[in-house]
């Protein structure tokens, strides 16, 4: 392999879906619908009642930055595969593959060349959506380092993802079949990760006797209403009247099966660099919630994390107005999550392998004398 001719492959991959093919016009739609969900998030937290100057000031530019960043991730799954599922089988049905093996150009040449063509392409995507990062940083909230750190890990996954296409893309004869492979992969990592992590919990489920803090049954039968029309009278419950109890119940072992989320892309993008905000005010922060809900399960369900003491869990301070502002997750939450190990280099060593791997594959398949092809498929 050398730099010239990875270069030479890369620019003619790129003049070629310039000049064939309208990239720019849909680059010009994905920052219209990218600005669109930047502006509609905007509004919804901006239209939030309460103080601007002490409500929205930390929150505004962490929902802006999680959503902005989900959303590219998400468009990006559904737009990258089709840049490469198609390059390598459609140049052979095109009769152009055998004249580049023809020249002194090596396979990995012509896989790397490409493989940068599609990266550079789909940075482009992103740096399209950059404007909007930029936006949420400004607002306020937002670490440099952390959306630094956010967009590295997304040029990354972009990359593992071409490079699934690829590998499809010298394994089968006809592009339709590589592009259903590259998406099923991708569900697979996405949504067939989560759906195999939901399966194992039950599976995985115990029995066991826990100490729990939670308001007694006994508190509710005291203070129950003689006419059941008044319930609207019945007092709530205190902090003051949360006691732990043993009990046996159902015991989720979620630490045992974590890993298989920290596989899923979506998850190794939102552990790397969220928010890391309380969530006080809009309450919806994607990125923030995956981390959260990842670094739970490889917590796992111990006795110190079976609260349900819905009291103190639900105080928090008031506002300026002098009205109970809800806090969903309070900062005791917050810095047990913040000191449970990052799961994101799992993934992120994970992904690396099967983009490497795939690299190697799509390499493989395009040394020559070629021993066998698939029935059909044509050389020049």
């Amino acid at each position: 392999m050398s730099l010239h001719g990875v270069r030479t492959i890369a620019v003619l991959e790129l003049r070629q879906r310039v000049r064939t093919s309208r990239w720019p016009v849909v680059i010009g739609i994905w920052f219209l619908i990218i600005g669109a969900v930047a502006g509609l998030t905007w509004w919804a937290v901006t239209s939030q009642p309460g103080d601007p100057a002490t409500t929205l000031a930390s929150d505004r530019g962490t929902t802006l930055y999680d959503v902005v960043l989900f959303f590219v991730l998400g468009l990006g799954m559904l737009v990258v595969p089709s840049l490469t599922a198609t390059s390598i089988n459609g140049d052979r049905v095109h009769g152009v593959l055998a004249t580049l093996q023809t020249t002194l150009l090596t396979p990995a040449d012509i896989v790397i060349g490409k493989l940068v063509a599609a990266w550079a392409i789909s940075i482009a995507f992103l740096l399209a959506a950059s404007p909007f990062l930029v936006w949420a940083w400004i607002a306020g909230g937002v670490e440099v380092g952390r959306m630094l750190l956010a967009v590295a890990v997304l040029v990354f996954v972009l990359a593992v993802v071409c490079a699934l296409g690829l590998m499809f893309s010298t394994l089968t004869a006809r592009t339709i079949g590589s592009a259903v492979l590259t998406y099923l992969t991708v569900a697979a990592l996405t949504f067939g990760t989560v759906i195999a992590f939901l399966i194992s919990m039950p599976i995985l489920a115990t029995q066991q006797t826990v100490r729990v803090k939670t308001v007694p049954d006994a508190w509710y039968q005291q203070h129950q209403p003689i006419n059941p029309e008044d319930k609207m009278t019945m007092p709530e419950p205190t902090a003051a009247d949360c006691v732990y109890v043993s009990r046996e119940q159902s015991i989720l072992h979620m630490e045992r099966t974590w890993w298989m989320l920290a596989l899923n892309p979506f998850v190794v993008v939102a552990d790397a660099a969220p928010s890391r905000k309380p969530v006080s005010f809009l309450g919806f922060e994607p990125l923030q919630m995956i981390s959260d809900g990842v670094r739970t399960a490889r917590m796992g369900s111990t006795p110190e994390s079976l609260n349900e003491c819905f009291p103190e869990l639900a105080s928090s301070p008031l506002t300026s107005d002098g009205s109970q502002q809800p806090d969903r997750q309070p900062q005791a939450e917050r810095d047990r999550l913040n000191k449970v190990h990052a799961v994101w280099p799992y993934g992120f060593v994970f992904l690396g392998f099967i983009g490497a791997a795939s690299t190697w594959v799509a390499v493989r398949r395009l040394r020559t004398p070629i021993r066998k092809l698939p029935r059909g498929t044509r050389i020049a």
